[in-house]
């Protein structure tokens, strides 16, 4: 069985800031005989509640930082980071991520990262810079990439050529 983390809130799960979710039907393209797919959410799991006021990434001096939107102030890449590091042995056991597009925590180069000077550019949530720190070469794919069927193609055929008797 491939073993897929999914981003709970595209499972159905009301994980998000709002309460609320942004559900996908994932069935037809991970069968249920071929991948498993378990719910994460790095915001809930570090200990952030549900509804919550939200967050952002924030790039100062070079530095990546999660805050909250409403007093930057106030962060959370300690949190996540403590979080991130008790579970690492949990996040190996994954051959691949789908995560949510533009995610402070999730996004995968969808993010936006706000600079002290007021621009912004975009980069990868924070659960995403994480991941990829351990494993450069991880494969993570969005629910928006998802529905390019070349793309959610090479991404599953990816697993299917480590896994051929899946």
């Amino acid at each position: 069985m491939i073993k897929l983390a999914v981003s709970a809130c595209l499972l159905g799960h009301n994980v998000r800031y709002d309460g609320k979710n942004k559900r996908i039907d994932l069935s037809l393209l991970f069968p249920s005989d071929e991948f498993t797919l378990t719910a994460i959410c790095p915001e809930v799991n570090m200990g952030m509640g549900i509804p919550r006021k939200p967050i952002q990434m924030i790039n100062h001096n070079n530095q990546l930082q999660l805050v909250q939107v409403e007093n930057p102030k106030i962060h959370f890449e300690n949190q996540m980071k403590n979080w991130f590091d008790q579970n690492i042995e949990f996040f190996k056991n994954f051959s691949g991520f789908i995560l949510k597009s533009k995610s402070p925590s999730c996004g995968n180069q969808t993010t936006p990262h706000f600079q002290t000077d007021g621009e912004s550019n975009i980069g990868d949530g924070y659960f995403v810079y994480l991941l990829k720190k351990i494993n450069p070469q991880i494969a993570i794919i969005d629910e928006v990439d998802l529905m390019k069927s070349n793309l959610s193609e090479k991404f599953k055929n990816s697993f299917r050529e480590k896994f051929p008797d899946k």
